[in-house]
This record gives structure tokens, C-alpha cells and sequence, in this order.
């Protein structure tokens, strides 16, 4: 099995120790597996909001049927609702990897045992991975990570299966999978070994670029300078999470200056402001919200920020003011909720649940969290109104939901 020609500068990676010391002897070792992934837990994910509907309501939601496949697996994790593409149903998408690993012989109880490492394999537990660190499960994206190691056995390689793939060279390893494994570090007891990660992957990464320089098209240069700017906002996210503000914000304003897609550059700017605004650094932050133009496809984020620099400053009237004369489009649930939020901090109690109740079409998470905080303070018979708010979106909701949003116990 060779890579498609388009694709192979994607597989190009640097040769780690641990390959050079068994294919370059005189007579190569390439026998050991080194790498033996399992799945790490035997309980299917539950879905939980399933469950919930069916304790609580008697009512059975029926969710997507796919081929156990994939393909299958993509139609789980992004589906279709009114027209608007949104996150699917990631725990049954979870529970799919499982039976595909499986069926590859690295399913539960094969960590540690030899078994055949693909395309495919390395694929699916990139997927999963991604789904895991979605879900918050971290701590079995760490125990199933664990096998993997540093990323650089022998038998990662292409070059370690020459039967297979003749005088091919390069990774079997996504990127995405890269990425993953040096972001996880940030979810276990020692968050900065995710900085030491992240180092030798740019470190790589920088190191494919001279390679394809030399060697390559400047779509290749092209498609792995993309790769480094992805590994440089996984560091500045990382520096965020550990409180490094300065570091953070540093870098992504460098990672803003070199951008050429106004769309993306526009993009940063606004998580700029953000940040500063978390962090109550009122220079930055209105450096970062100076001269905002409205030529732009995404209008409503800039409105948004308008609002925000008014919220900076506690002036909830005037951010109110600023997403109205946007032209509220039903669809921006973000726009509706910052709406929302505003009148309740200038009291208008009744004006935020009715934008909460009737001024949406596709439910998300903040925006029922908040109807249902809203309706504490307002509703008399709070129980009852809780299992109806369940009710009436519990159908449009996938399975990543989690039913204690709704606050149904109290």
C-alpha cells in the first residue's frame, strides 16, 4: 500500500534515533513491534441524555444509524440541523473507534500485544483521541496515549515495512495525532511536559520545511507552514491554560502578523481582545478592539465585540444598544445570548427569558444553561419548568450533552 502521490509531502518526517539505530545496520531488524496500542476500558460510553429522556419523559430518541465504518464515523461526528452543520453525536463516534479498533486486533486487553500498525489504526485512534480530549475524558486519553510513547519507535515509520511500502519514506502518523499527544500533557498532573512536547514538535516541524524547501513544490511548503502556525497556537492555548498571559498573547499577536487571510487575521485580533479583557488589561484590550471594520462575511462578531468593549466598562445599556442595530439573525445564538446577558445585568429579568425562550433555533449549551439559570430566579414552579425546557430540546441535542446542565435534580 503506497500514499497517494498528492499527499506523500504530508508524510515526510524527520528520522528518529530509535529507527536509525535498526535500519541502517548491516542487516536490518525490523521484525519487533514496538508500538502495541489497546483500548484501555470495555464499558461502552453511555448516552446519557438518552437515558435522562427515557427515565424522565418515557420517550425514546432515536439517534443516527451508520455504517459501522469511517464513513460511518464522520456522519456521527458532524451532522445536520436545520441546515446548520454542528457537532454530532461524539460519544456513540467514540463507541464506533472501539469496534473498528477492535476488529484491527487493538481492542481491549491488546495494549502491550503485538499487532499490525496501518494508515487505518494510526487514523482511527487519532479520531478517537480528538473525540476524547472533546468529551473531557482525559483521563483514558492518557492511559491509551501511554503506548504510543514519545512518537518516534522504529515501526512509526514507513521506511520500517519496506515490503509493504517498497523505498517509500515518511510517518504513518497523522499530524492531528500529533497534536493531540502533545497537548494531553496539559490535562495530567504535570501540565508543563506539554511545553516540552510541543518544543520538539515545532522542532520537526521547522526541520520538514527546510526539507521541503529544497526538495519540494511550494504547495508543500505551503501545507507544512500551515502545520507549524497549528503547532504554534497549540503552544500559545497551552501558555494560556497555565496562566501564562503575557506568553500568550505575545505569540499569538506574532502569529496575527504574519497572517495573510484578513478573515483569520480579523479572527486573532478578537481572541486578543478576549483574552485582555479576562485578564483586565485594558491597554491591550482596547488596542486590540481599535478601528474595527465592518467589511467583513462575519459582521455579527464584530457587533459582538463593540458590546464587549462596552461590557468592559460595565455599560450593559450601550452593549445592548450595539447588538441590536446588528440586525439579530435567529441563527446567532451568540449574538442572542450576549443580548440576553445584557438585559439581566440591567434588570430586565422578563425581556432576557423571553429572548432565551423564543429567540433561537438551534440550542446550544451556554444558551440552555443560561434560560435555565434565568428561570430560577424568575419561575415559581422551577421543577416542572426544568423537566419542560428538557423536554422541548432534548430531541435537538446529541449525545455530548451532558442532562445536568438542565439542573433536573434540584
Amino acid at each position: 500500500m503506497q500514499a497517494q502521490k498528492w499527499e506523500q509531502h504530508l508524510l515526510d518526517w524527520p528520522e528518529s534515533e530509535r529507527l536509525k539505530a535498526v535500519v541502517y545496520l548491516e542487516v536490518p531488524k525490523l521484525e519487533h513491534c514496538y508500538t502495541m496500542p489497546g483500548i484501555k476500558s470495555d464499558v461502552p460510553l453511555e448516552d446519557m441524555l438518552a437515558n435522562k429522556a427515557n427515565e424522565l419523559l418515557q420517550k425514546t430518541i432515536v439517534r443516527p444509524s451508520v455504517p459501522p465504518n469511517q464513513d460511518g464515523l464522520r456522519e456521527l461526528i458532524v451532522v445536520k440541523f436545520s441546515g446548520f452543520q454542528m457537532l454530532g453525536n461524539l460519544r456513540a463516534a467514540v463507541n464506533l473507534t472501539t469496534k473498528l479498533l477492535t476488529d484491527l486486533g487493538q481492542g481491549y486487553g491488546m495494549a502491550g500485544q503485538p499487532s499490525m500498525n496501518t494508515f487505518q489504526t494510526f487514523e482511527l485512534w487519532a479520531c478517537r483521541f480528538q473525540l476524547l480530549m472533546a468529551l473531557k475524558l482525559y483521563n483514558l486519553l492518557s492511559d491509551e496515549l501511554l503506548a504510543f510513547e514519545e512518537l518516534d519507535a522504529p515501526d512509526l515509520y514507513i521506511q520500517y515495512y519496506p515490503q509493504a511500502y517498497g523505498v517509500d519514506k515518511g510517518t504513518l502518523v497523522p499530524f492531528s495525532l500529533r497534536l493531540v499527544h502533545a497537548e494531553s500533557l496539559r490535562f495530567t498532573p504535570y501540565p508543563w511536559a506539554a511545553i516540552k512536547r510541543i518544543d520538539a514538535l515545532e522542532d520537526n516541524v521547522r526541520r520538514v520545511i527546510e526539507y521541503e524547501k529544497e526538495n519540494s513544490s511550494d504547495e508543500a511548503i505551503k501545507a507544512w507552514e500551515l502545520r507549524l502556525v497549528a503547532v504554534q497556537k497549540l503552544r500559545a492555548r497551552t501558555l494560556y491554560f497555565l496562566k501564562e498571559y503575557n506568553l500568550c498573547m505575545m505569540l499569538y499577536s506574532r502569529i496575527m502578523s504574519k497572517e495573510e487571510d484578513e478573515e483569520k487575521k480579523m479572527s486573532l485580533r478578537f481572541l486578543l481582545a478576549r483574552i485582555a479583557a479576562i485578564v483586565g488589561d485594558e491597554r491591550n484590550f482596547l488596542h486590540f478592539l481599535k478601528n474595527l471594520s465592518y467589511d467583513t462575511n462575519d459582521k455579527g462578531t464584530v457587533y459582538l465585540h463593540r458590546a464587549l468593549k462596552s461590557v468592559f466598562y460595565g455599560q450593559y445599556n450601550k452593549a445592548l444598544e450595539t447588538i441590536s442595530s446588528s440586525g439579530l439573525q435567529p441563527e446567532d445564538a451568540r449574538l442572542w445570548n450576549n443580548a440576553a446577558v445584557c438585559m439581566l445585568y440591567s434588570g430586565r429579568l422578563s425581556d432576557a427569558l423571553n429572548i432565551y425562550e423564543k429567540c433561537y433555533d438551534i440550542p446550544n449549551e451556554p444558551l440552555l444553561v443560561n434560560l435555565v439559570s434565568v428561570n430560577e430566579l424568575t419561575s415559581r414552579d422551577l421543577k416542572q419548568k426544568k423537566v419542560s425546557i428538557f423536554g422541548e430540546n432534548v430531541e435537538k441535542l446529541s449525545d455530548m450533552f451532558d442532562p445536568s446542565m438542565f439542573k433536573l435534580s434540584s
